[in-house]
């Protein structure tokens, strides 16, 4: 190759490489939004009325209420492109309330990262306690990918690159 196309070759992987590294979230959402610890949270929801944060979990119920959607999701940590982390527990429920089209479909288990603005809390029943939902209104939602085979492992392909330099 001419030295020419090799450079816009490397200049294209490492592009790629870069991009594949990216947050699943438009840059556009994940500049407004912030992150929050769960357990400041769901403690305090009315503190962080009004803005947006970047939440997500492990979807347990959907319930279509009219021209709303309703999810309840097991709230885990975000690792890897904002992806939820299905090795870490969930740290407590959450309410997502959206008017996007589509989400009425969203199976129970599917990982799902949202962007939303924080409206609030409810208490309701779960088993035999009372359990705060901390409440949040959807703008931008990203479902991950299923596993390939029903039961079986997330699979799939993602270019990245990482490392350290150590002294």
């Amino acid at each position: 190759m001419p030295p020419r196309r090799s450079k816009g070759f490397a200049l294209g992987i490492l592009l790629l490489g870069l991009t594949a590294c990216a947050s699943a979230i438009p840059a556009t959402w994940k500049g407004q939004a912030r992150t929050v610890p769960f357990p400041e949270l769901q403690g305090a929801p009315e503190s962080y009325a009004g803005q947006l944060l970047l939440i997500g979990g492990e979807v347990f119920t959907v319930k279509p209420k009219g021209e709303w959607v309703e999810i309840e999701v097991l709230e885990r940590p975000l690792g890897f492109r904002d992806r939820p982390q299905t090795d870490r527990p969930p740290r407590g429920r959450f309410l997502i309330l959206s008017t996007l089209q589509g989400l009425d479909k969203i199976k129970p288990g599917r990982q799902i990262t949202v962007v939303g603005e924080m409206r609030g809390r409810e208490v309701r029943p779960l088993e035999a306690m009372s359990y705060t939902y901390p409440i949040v209104m959807a703008r931008y939602v990203h479902l991950w990918p299923g596993p390939l085979l029903p039961g079986g492992p997330d699979i799939g392909i993602e270019i990245g690159f990482q490392g350290s330099i150590g002294f």
